[in-house]
């Protein structure tokens, strides 16, 4: 009985693989693929080449027409505001320096107005710069200025602490072109000044 497994066990592979080697010779036709039905959905439109792009003008007759014909003059628009506003060492767009003469209570703030018809308004605000431990003092609030042509002003915030050290912060106040409302962004801040 050995003997009979052994050569049963043999025939199956070599049976296996030569079934396998027929099924792959043989020459038979392939099975034929499916029709596709229904409409085409890729069209194709036939044309014709597009020609060949042609100058219209003359680049160097335009040039040469152009840097020979003399340039139009162009005078400088003179500004209906002061004088002071074209001489000052105000930058637009940057925090400028104010300038603050303190008294005991409070303090004169000196900045530079460069104008505009959508300037509204300034606001004065005075940050007290001195540390306490707890609840913090309460501030003397917004002082509101109305700016006037362009140039120096000057607005007084009073309600202020005797001896104590202050940052008067600048704040200019402008509508929204095309659109309501207003925004504002600060435009001059002091150094530290301390009330006498």
């Amino acid at each position: 009985m050995p003997r009979i497994r052994k050569a049963t066990a043999v025939v199956l592979p070599v049976l296996a693989g030569s079934l396998l080697l027929a099924a792959c010779a043989s020459t038979g036709t392939a099975p034929a693929q499916p029709t596709p039905t229904g409409t085409n959905w890729l069209l194709m439109a036939t044309g014709s080449v597009a020609p060949s792009p042609q100058a219209s003008f003359s680049p160097r007759a335009t040039f040469a027409a152009a840097t020979l014909s003399p340039a139009p003059s162009v005078s400088p628009t003179p500004r209906a505001s002061g004088s002071a506003c074209g001489t000052t060492g105000f930058k637009g767009g940057q925090i400028n320096g104010a300038d603050v003469t303190a008294g005991s209570t409070s303090a004169v703030v000196t900045w530079f107005n460069p104008g505009g018809a959508n300037l509204v308004g300034y606001h004065i605000l005075a940050v007290s710069q001195k540390l306490v431990n707890g609840a913090q003092p309460e501030t003397p609030g917004w002082v509101s200025v109305t700016p006037s042509g362009c140039g120096w002003m000057t607005g007084t915030v009073t309600g202020l602490t005797p001896g104590t050290p202050y940052v008067f912060s600048v704040d200019g106040q402008w509508l929204r072109e095309g659109m309501d409302g207003t925004y504002t962004r600060t435009v001059a801040r002091s150094g530290v000044v301390s009330t006498t």
